[in-house]
């Protein structure tokens, strides 16, 4: 593919191939650093909002003005790095009601399979593993029998619902992982237990809830942000974050930027960089 990324920052000027930007970058992070590297990415509009209601209204999707096959490839490289995916129970139950978007990457495509291969010349797993959080336990079986070939862990509170909790590590192989003495999880020292674990490099790829939880506990060490160029407006959205002021604020310095012009299409998209 053409060089068609545009480096802003820090190196203003220099060219960039899409293919390839971001993969290898929480490789060398967790390597230099010595401890679990916790990432996450979000694509928004100008505005700020992520997602907006669907056709029958009771979910929130990416909006299809901002979507972009290349937004999607940088997405998928930093889930080729991973040794394990954060997720939520609401992806489960939306895929057991058909609504989930996508399958949890890395995708089975054949233009992935670049990607798929580079985890095989590194000797990582085909896939990277599964982490759920959740305070409501309400995760349909269905939906993570699909995902069987991988270790999946269930990060709850301690105050979980006990017989729920029961029946859901009775009907699958979920592991376990209490986080905080509530329902909901506090990632205070999540990134300890997954460390015990063997974990290193950790992608997030929830929703604002889990992004928050993951802020507030001191568990977020860079934010991959894509900024769409246009606007949307809407009284019903999703920001990339949710919940309580956080108290002080995280401050993330940009570490890069990137202008893409060729999407979405009339508008382009900044790729951003921030925290360590």
């Amino acid at each position: 593919m053409a060089e068609d990324i545009l480096e802003l920052y820090p190196d203003s000027g220099r060219r960039h191939a899409l293919h390839g930007l971001y993969l290898e970058q929480s490789l060398a992070h967790a390597d230099d650093a010595g401890r679990p590297f916790i990432y996450s990415n979000f694509i928004a509009s100008l505005d700020g909002r992520i997602a907006l209601p669907g056709a029958n209204r009771d979910t929130h999707q990416v909006p299809p003005a901002i979507a972009n096959a290349r937004d999607w490839r940088l997405f998928q490289e930093l889930a080729a790095q991973a040794d394990l995916l954060i997720t939520s129970a609401r992806y489960f139950r939306q895929a057991a009601s058909q609504e989930a978007q996508a399958e949890l990457p890395l995708g089975s495509s054949p233009e992935f399979a670049d990607l798929r291969d580079w985890r095989v010349a590194r000797d990582l797993s085909p896939q990277p593993d599964i982490a759920i959080f959740s305070a409501s336990l309400d995760i349909p079986q269905s939906a993570l029998d699909y995902y069987r070939e991988r270790k999946l862990f269930l990060v709850t509170g301690a105050a979980a619902d006990p017989a729920k909790l029961a029946q859901l590590t009775a009907d699958s192989d979920l592991k376990v992982i209490t986080c905080g003495p509530q329902a909901a999880v506090d990632a205070t020292h999540l990134r300890e237990q997954l460390a015990g674990l063997g974990y290193r490099r950790i992608y997030a790829i929830a929703g604002p809830s889990v992004l928050h939880t993951l802020a507030a506990g001191g568990a977020l060490d860079r934010l991959y942000h894509t900024t769409a160029h246009c606007l949307l407006g809407g009284t019903e959205f999703d920001t990339f974050i949710w919940g309580n002021e956080l108290q002080p604020a995280v401050n993330l310095p940009l570490q890069a930027m990137y202008l893409d012009p060729l999407a979405p299409d009339g508008a382009g998209q900044t790729l951003a960089i921030y925290g360590s």
